[in-house]
């Protein structure tokens, strides 16, 4: 029997409604991180999420199965050829993210080591028993991490640091939307919930730091 294009059994229509909405925004802001890296010469994302961000994706995208539906399978393979052109500008302008390039010519090394530890870490969280039928723990783990980094490169106010309105807004929204997912379908889940009211302050807070241009000297970024 083929798996639905949504699974409607386990997921109410209004949790797909929220959780579709946030990873478009999401990918959008992919979207513009892309773009903004190919103009401005700058990553926008914090290196060390990026190989988190991948090797979550690969691992969701082909190698573990999500229960949402076929859909969300092709929705995750989208968002892993995205993260794939991330990496790619990660690779050329990661390392000017950091006030000392303390890695040199093995940055890129480094990169695709902490990618090839976070793929088996995440397909075992799986099949352990440790995470959701859809990642929804490991997703909001890492995406605590990532939060986190955003607002550390803000504060930071390096000269090969970006920051966009666009992103921030994008991101803090998507993130809301799919932690409205976490609480109409995990009501008891409250690892989660915490999580998720730690990526909405950390969101916030990178909002502000953007919206004070405290960094970025691209010129007219917005």
């Amino acid at each position: 029997m083929k798996h639905p294009w949504i699974n409607l059994e386990t997921y109410t229509i209004t949790q797909i409604i929220f959780l579709a909405a946030g990873t478009i925004l999401w990918i959008v802001a992919y979207f513009i991180i892309i773009k903004n890296a190919i103009r401005y010469k700058k990553m926008e994302m914090p290196f060390l999420a990026v190989c988190s961000n991948i090797a979550w994706e690969f691992a969701w995208a082909w190698l573990l199965y999500t229960d949402l539906g076929r859909l969300f399978e092709w929705g995750l393979r989208v968002w892993f050829f995205m993260d794939v052109g991330i990496f790619i500008y990660t690779v050329k302008y990661g390392a000017k993210q950091m006030g000392i390039d303390i890695f040199g010519k093995k940055f890129v090394p480094f990169l695709l080591l902490l990618v090839v530890w976070w793929t088996p870490l995440f397909y075992f969280f799986e099949t352990e028993g440790l995470d959701t039928k859809m990642g929804t723990t490991s997703a909001y783990m890492i995406t605590v991490v990532m939060a986190s980094l955003f607002v550390f490169n803000a504060a930071r106010k390096g000269s090969g640091l970006i920051g966009t309105k666009q992103v921030a807004w994008l991101k803090f929204i998507g993130n809301l939307l799919m932690s409205v997912f976490v609480y109409l379908h995990h009501p008891e889940a409250h690892f989660l919930h915490l999580l998720t009211i730690a990526v909405f302050v950390l969101n916030i807070i990178y909002i502000i730091q953007v919206s004070k241009k405290s960094f970025s000297n691209a010129p007219s970024v917005e």
